[in-house]
């Protein structure tokens, strides 16, 4: 019983030591992904910001690219204006030199006037025509090469403006690109961080559990403990009952010892009184008793009168053996009867008073002369001198 209580103790505390093990490899590993999410929150921050940031520089570049359109656009507009003034002042131009070609066929077809002095000036009002025309005519060409060198220019600045243009775009789909990779390493670490959140709710669970079986573990001890000092208890009790019951043994033992001495002795009277019986109705005297021997009779129970020994009345019964002794209170009694009468553990008796059957008992140990019998059934109480068959 205490190796088994030892075995027990034992294996609660392996039990204990396992558990706390599990625990704290938990809690590490749990305080591990702790720190793990909190890294990859700050990453994801920081992404979020720079994400933010080249969001931000997109809408700027878009800003930029729409401000160069609307320039291209209004050069655009410039370059068709001046491109129609180009158009116009050609075609004026063409239309003088036709003019001029005109003129110049008709004066000559004309015939030649005659000479008139106050006619003189017109020469010089032709001159002046002319090189008014022809003032006009290179005005004309400066603006037109104006135009031309102002036409160039949009285009060189359209060209530089293109080139801008591709830079940008170039730029754009760069941002663009790494605007998805973000995108995509965001998505990835928001992945990560629900399957770290994941594991750290198994984790959680896991420690719930292992703390509900430990707190399981504690209670089933402490019923264990409970129930092993009950049963260290218990056997105190039953040491003690045991004990009790080896003293009440030897007890038994004495008093059975003592009487047997004691019904030795009355059987010896009894033998006596049967000696006297025999005498008395042979007729002989007492004195003779000595020269003859003893004769074995059945047994026998001598009842007495209280007034004399000798002069009492006799009864005879015919029962084989009678109760010596009685104890009630430990539901008992003990016979004349033993194992030289041929009786064993397990006979069973019947006990008579005035002829009539008023118990059974059952023998339970036996001695050469008498036997300690069990209490089986009785319907009056017992006495001693009752008869037993």
């Amino acid at each position: 019983m205490e190796q088994k209580i030892k075995f027990i103790i034992i294996g609660l505390v392996g039990v204990c030591v396992v558990c706390l093990l599990l625990f704290i490899q938990a809690f590490s590993q749990q305080q591990r992904l702790l720190r793990e999410s909190n890294d990859l929150k700050t990453e994801n921050t920081a992404l979020v910001s720079k994400a933010n940031k080249l969001e931000s520089d997109l809408k700027e570049t878009q800003g930029k690219i729409g401000s160069l359109k609307a320039e291209k656009d209004r050069v655009s507009e410039e370059l068709n204006d001046l491109q129609r003034k180009l158009e116009s002042v050609s075609r004026t131009r063409d239309e003088l030199i036709v003019k001029l070609k005109e003129k110049s066929q008709a004066q000559a077809a004309a015939p030649a006037p005659a000479p008139v002095v106050q006619e003189a000036p017109a020469p010089q009002n032709t001159d002046a025509y002319w090189g008014g025309i022809l003032k006009s005519k290179t005005d004309l060409e400066m603006q037109l090469s104006s135009i031309r060198t102002e036409l160039r220019n949009l285009q060189i600045s359209n060209e530089s403006l293109q080139r801008e243009k591709g830079v940008l775009e170039i730029d754009i789909n760069s941002l663009r690109n790494e605007r998805k990779d973000l995108l995509r390493q965001l998505d990835y670490n928001k992945k990560i961080l629900d399957s770290v959140s994941q594991e750290v709710v198994r984790e959680r669970n896991d420690k719930v559990a292992i703390q509900d079986s430990l707190n399981s573990i504690r209670a089933e001890n402490g019923v264990l403990s409970r129930q092993l000092k009950s049963l260290v208890g218990r056997k105190e009790d039953l040491d003690k009952k045991i004990q009790n019951l080896q003293e009440g043994k030897s007890t038994a033992e004495k008093r059975l010892n003592e009487m047997e001495e004691m019904l030795t002795d009355k059987i010896s009277k009894i033998d006596t009184l049967k000696s006297e019986l025999d005498a008395i109705k042979s007729g002989k005297s007492l004195d003779d008793k000595g020269s003859k021997g003893s004769v074995e009779l059945p047994a026998i129970v001598v009842h007495s009168t209280p007034s004399a020994d000798r002069g009492s009345s006799v009864q005879i019964q015919e029962y084989p053996g009678k109760i010596l002794a009685v104890n009630l209170d430990s539901n008992f009694v003990v016979i004349d009867l033993g194992s030289s009468s041929g009786v064993k553990i397990g006979d069973i008796f019947n006990v008579y008073r005035d002829a009539k059957s008023i118990g059974t008992i059952g023998v339970i140990q036996t001695r050469a002369s008498i036997s300690a019998c069990d209490i089986k059934r009785i319907s009056t109480p017992l006495k001693i001198g009752d008869g037993v068959k």
